[in-house]
């Protein structure tokens, strides 16, 4: 690789650098200026002073630079940079109005007299002064968090914090159409530097002689709060990517019942009696989605001992646990009301079966011998290949014919010839592409990538793609961007079903760092959550009060009539997720964050999680650094408690048992009544409050809620000393009225779902 991009060295024309390094030339926007002097360029924050990057490092040498005014459709008004490097690249540089982040894009020229194609081209490496920074300093990346002295290789992102002020510097990719963006830091502690290279894997990246090919955007961002800076990338990707999310469904996925019966996945006839039994049970509550998971496929007459290693890749025919045929199924689930759906490996075929045209598969770099992963995924079809395209859309047109309209589509990675590296998060220098090569060698292995996608998008329209996993390979995290309506960000979790710790706490982990792709790029689904009583009370609280609290996708796996009612309950209470934005509040503080907040224009809802299984977790944090009003008094409620806390002002103190953890809601203190929490959901209001106010002439208190039908609804009011209650009134029934203290609760049973009107009159 180092050769090939030497060839652009070595070739390239010389030219006399003296003029280019005796002059300064500069852009600047209301927040950052960009300078290149001789051979060093530097950003600065106007608003930060201790936030510099002393130099951006490009392998070339700048030739001319020249200043441009520009103007882009997405980002608006600009000023830009043209740099041209003695290596064949030319770097834009800009800089758009009231816009944090610098854009950089690279172009590579080719005059070298012949094709050079490379695998990895290093792009800039951004060097950032942290001499003046404060103490200690945090990075946060597709690895997790980590102290900067332990800093890890990333995919997509990378955030240098000081968690104290929270100021950061954020580098990421905008783009990665062309490749797959990998994040490499060295600290250098005698330099008082803290470098980042950025790359792009690109599996092949062909620039023919005399033409010039583009790559991806690189950002580099400074802000106050290095969560604000998170949260805007996230919608900066959604923007350049121009997504527009579907309805995020609430699924029930067949795959953990393996764990329960002998059956697979599940049998046609469990899936008939699970489907009427939600429809009773849980259809109200917001369960919409039935997803068949492996085990539905059969080997096309071919032994399985004949086979590759891993699932069944022929996804054409049922096998015995599916006797009447997967377009039968689907029309069941439908006529039920739930959205049928299934699970497949789209790219992924099987060398050693002869139902494969071997004529569609990528082949290895140096041989005619197809692509076979070594671990579990399959043989990699080629998208590019007119033969491969043509079995893709086959494959994708047959299964939505028998009318399933949500997919859950593993091993991703085989769409872009790649191997299984199970679990991966972190980037530790090996190649994310595997030794292969197309039909089309024009494409990138990414590109091969997205026109699989974009394939399965056009024979499958408006179906929801859950892509499954990122974990497999990190080839397949990026590269999906603007392609897949959700993602499965954590490796499997079904040790959890018997309380196994790590699996327990393993979707709140892989989901965390990637909270602000959440409801902007795509759904982060962290794999079901377990509330079967072989789960101890505690860690399934835990489990379902994080994907609660945080919005991620809600799965669940489990034939639901054997739930114990209290555990069949629990379900009920995280039905459906919120559609808001939550935030983990301590992320650049701690190894993991212990406190995430969700709210609206009504009410907050604060998780507190307890993630050592054997001690206790003392949680002190200041309302102020919290993002509330340190002047103010909180009234608080703890769900799983069912109590009432009374208030505080300046710092929430509480303690969490091990493996525990606590739903709070939160409501500034009033002189007048209000609704502190309600019984309908894990997030107290935040969801079925539709209306509140308080009408002081009259004395009172009226709302609306969203309620199901035979499901009891508590309202818990907070009720002033001077305020005594003198009625209770619904559209839906008797109301019942309970005192204990400050804290009024009234009740009723719905008799039908939907919204209500309540009013309740105080002496």
């Amino acid at each position: 690789m180092k050769i090939q991009i030497t060839i652009f060295l070595i070739l390239s024309t010389l030219i006399n650098l003296s003029n280019t390094n005796a002059q300064t030339v500069s852009i600047e926007n209301n927040l950052l200026t960009l300078r290149i002097h001789k051979q060093q360029i530097t950003i600065e924050n106007k608003k930060l002073p201790d936030l510099k990057v002393k130099n951006i490092l490009l392998p070339g040498q700048i030739i001319t630079s020249e200043k441009t005014e520009t103007s882009d459709r997405l980002w608006g008004e600009g000023q830009s940079l043209e740099t041209h490097y003695n290596d064949g690249r030319k770097v834009t540089f800009t800089l758009y109005g009231n816009n944090p982040f610098l854009y950089i894009h690279t172009v590579m020229k080719n005059r070298s007299g012949q094709d050079v194609r490379v695998s990895r081209l290093e792009i800039a490496s951004v060097e950032m002064s942290i001499g003046e920074m404060n103490q200690p300093l945090n990075t946060l990346g597709s690895g997790g968090f980590a102290p900067v002295q332990q800093a890890q290789g990333s995919y997509t992102y990378t955030l240098l914090a000081e968690p104290d002020s929270r100021h950061s510097i954020l580098t990421a990719w905008l783009t990665q159409k062309q490749g797959i963006g990998v994040m490499t830091p060295k600290l250098d502690k005698g330099k008082k530097t803290y470098k980042v290279k950025a790359e792009l894997e690109f599996g092949n990246y062909l620039v023919r002689n005399g033409k010039e090919r583009g790559t991806d955007i690189l950002l580099i961002g400074f802000f106050e709060d290095g969560r604000e800076g998170l949260e805007l990338y996230g919608e900066y990707l959604a923007k350049a990517y121009q997504i527009q999310l579907p309805a995020k469904p609430e699924v029930y996925c067949t795959w953990y019942h393996r764990n329960l019966n002998g059956s697979g996945a599940s049998t046609e006839k469990m899936l008939q009696e699970n489907a009427n039994f939600a429809k009773e049970n849980l259809a109200d509550f917001g369960l919409n989605t039935f997803q068949i998971d492996d085990h539905w496929q059969n080997s096309m007459g071919i032994p399985k001992n004949r086979l590759g290693s891993g699932p069944l890749k022929t996804f054409a025919e049922s096998n015995e646990n599916f006797p009447s045929g997967m377009q039968y199924t689907a029309k069941h689930l439908k006529q039920v009301g739930f959205t049928p759906g299934l699970w497949f490996m789209p790219f992924s075929g099987d060398m050693h079966n002869p139902y494969f045209p071997k004529e569609i598969f990528a082949k290895h770099l140096w041989s005619d011998v197809p692509y076979d992963v070594k671990k579990w995924s399959g043989t990699c079809i080629d998208a590019t290949n007119p033969a491969g395209e043509k079995f893709l859309r086959e494959r994708f047109k047959r299964i939505y014919d028998w009318g399933y309209r949500y997919y859950k589509i593993d091993g991703l990675h085989t769409g872009a010839p790649s191997e299984n590296i199970y679990v991966t998060r972190s980037y530790d220098g090996v190649p994310v592409y595997g030794s292969a090569r197309l039909y089309n060698d024009e494409y990138t292995f990414t590109q091969c990538f997205r026109k699989g996608l974009s394939i399965l998008k056009e024979e499958a329209p408006g179906v929801f793609l859950l892509g499954c996993a990122a974990t497999q390979n990190m080839s397949s995290f990026a590269a999906s961007f603007g392609m897949v309506d959700a993602m499965r960000v954590g490796p499997d979790n079904d040790g959890a079903i018997q309380g196994a710790w790590g699996k327990t706490t393993a979707g709140a982990d892989y989901a965390g760092n990637l909270y602000f792709l959440h409801n902007k790029v795509w759904y982060n689904d962290p794999d079901p959550y377990f509330v079967r009583s072989s789960n101890p009370l505690n860690k399934a609280r835990w489990m379902i009060s994080w994907q609660a609290i945080s919005g991620a996708m809600n799965t669940t796996s489990m034939q639901y009539a054997e739930l114990a009612p209290e555990r069949l309950d629990m379900i009920k209470r995280a039905l459906p997720t919120h559609n808001l934005n939550a935030r983990p509040i301590d992320i650049l503080e701690n190894n993991k964050p212990r406190i995430w907040m969700v709210k609206n224009d009504r009410q907050i809802v604060l998780g507190l999680f307890n993630w050592n299984e054997r001690q206790n977790t003392q949680i002190d944090y200041s309302l102020k650094r919290m993002g509330l009003n340190d002047s103010e008094n909180y009234e608080l409620f703890d769900f799983w408690d069912n109590k009432y806390l009374g208030n505080i002002k300046s710092k929430l103190s509480q303690t969490l048992a091990p493996a525990s953890c606590k739903v709070l809601a939160v409501r500034p203190r009033k002189v007048y009544p209000q609704v502190i929490s309600t019984s309908r959901h894990i997030t107290q209001g935040l969801m079925d409050v539709k209306e509140e106010s308080w009408n002081p002439d009259k004395r009172t208190l009226s709302g609306t809620s969203a309620v199901v039908k035979g499901d009891r609804y508590e309202l818990r009011i907070i009720v002033p000393e001077e305020f005594n209650i003198k009625s209770a009134k619904s559209n839906s029934g008797k109301m019942f009225i309970q005192k204990e203290g400050k804290l009024i609760r009234v009740s009723f049973t719905p008799k039908k779902s939907g919204t209500i009107n309540w009013n309740i009159e105080f002496k």
